[in-house]
């Protein structure tokens, strides 16, 4: 009969040798969670700006976009002021409706009527956070209070909202509430 070889005792691995993909795995958890954490900025519209405002409000502009603005005051003396909205944050962070999202100072005064964009435009400013669409959809329209508990509500609705879509007309109310009032 032939030698029968002993098997070696295989021993476990070294600390060592898990040591580098650990440290690599953590580097990545800390590179996704930093990358996570840093979002674009809203962009501000200048609220001197005539050009601005009507492009916003009206859609006037070769851009012809439609906007999701939230009202929020400008930081005052240089200081950080209030944060954006969580809701409308998580909903520009989502990326998917179809409006460019922006932050106005809806408490300035416009030259031409002497009232204050709230005013102007009859919006409720008790409901907060303030936000309305506007742009090539038509004059502003304020998004209920009932759509911005989420960001996934607000983009569902600004969704609703601007994408064109198939309406059920039986009647001829129904053909110019839905399609010829717009």
């Amino acid at each position: 009969m032939g030698r029968v070889t002993k098997k070696k005792k295989s021993q476990a691995p070294s600390l060592e040798t898990f040591l580098k993909p650990a440290a690599g795995v953590a580097l990545a958890m800390l590179i996704y969670y930093f990358m996570q954490g840093l979002s674009k900025e809203i962009p501000r519209i200048d609220v001197n700006d005539a050009l601005a405002l009507r492009e916003v409000f009206f859609g006037e502009g070769a851009a012809q976009k439609d906007y999701a603005v939230l009202c929020h005051p400008e930081a005052k003396d240089g200081s950080v002021g209030i944060p954006v909205s969580s809701v409308f944050q998580d909903s520009f962070d989502d990326g998917s409706a179809p409006a460019d999202y922006v932050l106005m100072d809806c408490e300035h005064i416009l030259p031409e009527s002497g009232k204050s964009i709230y005013d102007k435009f009859k919006l409720n400013k008790k409901k907060r956070p303030t936000v309305f669409v506007s742009g090539k959809v038509g004059p502003p329209k304020q998004v209920p209070e009932k759509h911005l508990k989420t960001g996934a509500m607000l983009t569902k609705l600004l969704k609703q909202m601007l994408e064109p879509h198939a309406a059920k007309i039986e009647k001829t109310k129904d053909l110019k509430e839905k399609c010829l009032n717009k």
